[in-house]
């Protein structure tokens, strides 16, 4: 039997090729999508350049871990696959600083609101007559 190039019958269609940085962006509506959409699960269209966000989105991850992916080299990308290394490696332990030492604050003791005392503190800290000036510019904006 000799192969021979020239047919006669096309039953077979051939398949459109599609970039994919186009689809998010494709102004059609919702059916006309679904169609293209079945056409390349048939294989009738051939997915061209297919975008990070295409591909996360298919696969079900997120773009942040495509892109950590991406920046593996071909030997960490079979390690990640054969389950000998995470995707995204452990940071090291930075060195723990070293403790500050909080100097101990001492007790106050509890504060009595006794006026008597309180006043007697003021007479020894500014004087009688400064409290008596104190008391009467106080009386004068009272009244």
């Amino acid at each position: 039997m000799c192969y021979s190039m020239q047919t006669t019958e096309t039953t077979a269609a051939v398949p459109r090729v599609v970039d994919c940085h186009s689809l998010f962006h494709l102004q059609a509506p919702k059916a006309t999508k679904s169609v293209d959409a079945a056409d390349a699960c048939d294989g009738l269209v051939v997915l061209q350049n297919p975008t990070v966000r295409l591909a996360a989105t298919a696969y079900g991850v997120s773009l942040g871990s495509v892109a950590r992916a991406r920046r593996l080299t071909p030997e960490q990308r079979d390690a990640v696959r054969q389950g000998k290394r995470p995707l995204v490696l452990p940071r090291t332990p930075a060195a723990s600083p070293a403790p500050t030492v909080v100097p101990a604050t001492p007790s106050v003791p509890p504060v009595i609101a006794d006026a008597q005392q309180q006043l007697a503190y003021l007479v020894a800290e500014i004087g009688l007559n400064t409290v008596i000036d104190l008391l009467a510019a106080n009386e004068k904006v009272a009244a």
